[in-house]
């Protein structure tokens, strides 16, 4: 649980911040500031994203099981059910939908933010 959390979970926030950013029109700043400061975690997120979509949904029950365990560990479960929601959201997408061997291979982490930014949002 402690592994999946660090690993989906930081995808969950990134792509979550990633695509406010674009929403709200700093995409391009925060993209220079994050190529200076955090260059490799942004490069490795990036690397990411094109096979997430398809395994989402997937990752909706995961985040929820890892909110259940870090609360029983005393910490609040409310990051988790958040990244659950990102999660939900994407399994909704069009880009979601597709299967993982049918996915645009051509499709790139930027490509993929740039498409989700596109879809009505979690509320």
């Amino acid at each position: 649980m402690c592994y999946g959390a660090l690993t989906k979970g930081t995808q969950a926030l990134w792509l979550e911040v990633l695509i406010a950013a674009r929403r709200l029109g700093v995409a391009d700043a925060l993209e220079q500031q994050l190529r200076q400061s955090q260059a490799e975690r942004y490069g490795w997120v990036l690397n990411q994203f094109p096979i997430l979509p398809p395994k989402a949904y997937r990752w909706v029950p995961e985040m929820l099981e890892i909110s259940k365990t870090l609360q029983s560990a005393g910490m609040t479960p409310k990051m988790f059910e958040g990244a659950a929601d990102i999660y939900r959201f994407v399994a909704g997408t069009s880009l979601g939908k597709e299967t993982p061997e049918k996915r645009d291979k051509t499709r790139d982490g930027k490509d993929v933010v740039r498409l989700l930014a596109k879809e009505q949002g979690p509320s």
